[in-house]
C-alpha cells in the first residue's frame, strides 16, 4: 500500500510517498513539486546581479547563498590569474553574519519544527514553546543586520570585501544582542551556563539540565529516537570556516575532501514530477549539516553520542542543539577580535572584463552549499547551485538510498515523518 503525505512547516513544501509493508515503511520517495528556475534567470545577467538574485533563493539561508556567490566570483578571479586579498576584518565580519544566520535557523528549527513535531508524535503538549524560537531568531537577525543592513536577502558582501564599515558603537550593539541571546538560551533552553553545557562529556549528564533541552532529550529517548532514524553513518563537510573542518567521515574515519567531486544526479520520483536533483560525493550519499560538522571537529559529547547511538535521529537533533551553543560562543569571540582600523574592501580588477569559471562553497545551516559559475566578459554563461537538502533529502532507487530515505525505512509512518524533519528540510533551496 502506498500513502502520500504533504510536508508543510518546512521552508516550502514536499510530498512523501510511503510504500508500507507490515505497518512500517518499506520504501519512501520524495517529490519537490514547485519549479522556480533561479539558475535560468541568472543566465545572461551581469555577474554582479547575482549578489541581489541569489540571496532570494531562500528566506532562511539567503545569506549563505550570498557568501557562496561571492566566493565563486573571487575563485573566478583567482582562476583568471587575478589576486583577491581579504583581510581579517572582512573574513570575520562575513563569518559572524553567516554564523548568526545559522543560529537563527537552529532556533526556529528546534522550537518551531522539532519540538512541535515531537510533541505531536508523543501526543504530549508539555514542550510546546514556539515563541521562544521566534524570539531567539529575532535577536540573531538583529545582530546580523547591524553589519548586513537587513535580513533576509542582504547583499552586503561583494568581491573583495563587504560594504559595511562598522564603528565601535555598532560592534558593542552587536555584542549586546549576542550576550542577550546567550543569556536567553542559558535560561530557557539549558538551565545552566553555556560553558558548562559545552563541557558536558556524557549524554547521562542531560539529567542535570533544567530547561527545554532536558524535556526535548527526554522526549527523544521516550520515543526511542536513539534507536531509530539511522542512515549510512557517512558525513560530509565541504565549506572552509573557523567553526568546522572540511572532511569526509565514514563512521569515525576521516578523509580529505574536494568539492569538485560533488555531482548532482536525477531524482527518482515515479509518482509525481519533482523539480529537485540529488547530490552525491564520488557516487555515494552522505549526510550533511550539524551532526557532520560536529563530528568533523571531534566535539567530545557529540562523539559520545555517536559512539552510543550512531547517526540516529537522537544524535542528529542533539548535535544541532550543541552546534547552536558552540556557534554562540564562537560568535562572541569573533566580535571581540574585529579590528575596525582595517579596510572593509580591497579593490579587485574590473569585473566587466572577467572571463573565468569559479566555485564557491559555504557551510549553510543544513550543510554544504555550492555555487558554480562560468563568466565571460562579466556576464553569466552558466550558473549552477547544489544545496544541502539535495544531499540529505534526495530520492533514489534501491539499493542506493539517500540519507533521509534510509533513515525512514523500517519506521511507522508517524515516526518516519518526524525523522524526515530531523534533517531540516528546505524545499525552496532544492528547487532553485
Amino acid at each position: 500500500m502506498t500513502t502520500k503525505k504533504l510536508i508543510e512547516q518546512i521552508e516550502g513544501e514536499a510530498n512523501i510517498y510511503f510504500d508500507m509493508k507490515d505497518g512500517v515503511v518499506d520504501f519512501a520517495t520524495v517529490a519537490f513539486p514547485h519549479f522556480r528556475g533561479l539558475e535560468s534567470i541568472l543566465k545572461g545577467k551581469n555577474i554582479m546581479d547575482a549578489l541581489v538574485i541569489t540571496p532570494r533563493v531562500c528566506g532562511i539561508c539567503g545569506h549563505a547563498h550570498l557568501m557562496a556567490t561571492v566566493r565563486a566570483i573571487e575563485d573566478a578571479y583567482k582562476n583568471a590569474g587575478e589576486t583577491v586579498v581579504l583581510n581579517e576584518k572582512i573574513e570575520k565580519i562575513r563569518e559572524f553574519t553567516l554564523v548568526m544566520e545559522i543560529i537563527q535557523n537552529h532556533f526556529k528549527w528546534i522550537y518551531l519544527t522539532i519540538i512541535p513535531s515531537l510533541a505531536k508524535l508523543s501526543k504530549s503538549e508539555d514542550i510546546q514553546t514556539p515563541l521562544k524560537g521566534a524570539f531567539g531568531a529575532s535577536l540573531a537577525t538583529k545582530a546580523l543586520a547591524i553589519f548586513a543592513g537587513q535580513w533576509p536577502h542582504s547583499s552586503y558582501m561583494i568581491p573583495g570585501g563587504v560594504t559595511t564599515d562598522p564603528t565601535n558603537i555598532e560592534i558593542l550593539k552587536a555584542q549586546s544582542y549576542v550576550e542577550e541571546l546567550i543569556s536567553f538560551y542559558e535560561k530557557e533552553a539549558l538551565g545552566l551556563s553555556l560553558e558548562k553545557f559545552l563541557n558536558l562529556e556524557s549524554c547521562t549528564e542531560f539529567n542535570t539540565l533544567e530547561g527545554d533541552i532536558r524535556d526535548l532529550e527526554k522526549a527523544l529517548v521516550k520515543e526511542e529516537m536513539n534507536k531509530k532514524g539511522f542512515s549510512h553513518d557517512r558525513f560530509l563537510v565541504l565549506g572552509k570556516h573557523n567553526y568546522t573542518v572540511p572532511s569526509k567521515l565514514k563512521q569515525t574515519r576521516v578523509f580529505s575532501v574536494d568539492a569538485k567531486y560533488v555531482e548532482d544526479v536525477t531524482t527518482y520520483s515515479p509518482k509525481e514530477k519533482s523539480y529537485a536533483k540529488n547530490a552525491q560525493y564520488k557516487n555515494e550519499y552522505y549526510e550533511t549539516g550539524p551532526l557532520s560538522r560536529m563530528m568533523a571537529i571531534g566535539f567530545p559529547i557529540v562523539k559520545n553520542m555517536h559512539r552510543r547511538f550512531k547517526d540516529s535521529a537522537y544524535s542528529r537533533v542533539m548535535a544541532r542543539v550543541f552546534e547552536l551553543a558552540y556557534l554562540l560562543k564562537h560568535s562572541k569571540s569573533l566580535l571581540q577580535s574585529i579590528s575596525i582600523d582595517q579596510p572593509s574592501y580591497l579593490k579587485t580588477a574590473d569585473i566587466n572584463k572577467l572571463t573565468a569559471s569559479g566555485r564557491g562553497v559555504v557551510e549553510a545551516p543544513r550543510g554544504p552549499l555550492i555555487h558554480e559559475i562560468d563568466i565571460k566578459d562579466g556576464l553569466i554563461q552558466k550558473y549552477k547551485i547544489i544545496t544541502p537538502t539535495q544531499f540529505n533529502i534526495g530520492s533514489s532507487q534501491k539499493p542506493s538510498l539517500t540519507p533521509a530515505q534510509k533513515a525512514m525505512t523500517g519506521l511507522t509512518q508517524e515516526e518516519a515523518l518526524f525523522v524526515f524533519r530531523t534533517f531540516d528540510v528546505c524545499s525552496v533551496c532544492t528547487t532553485h
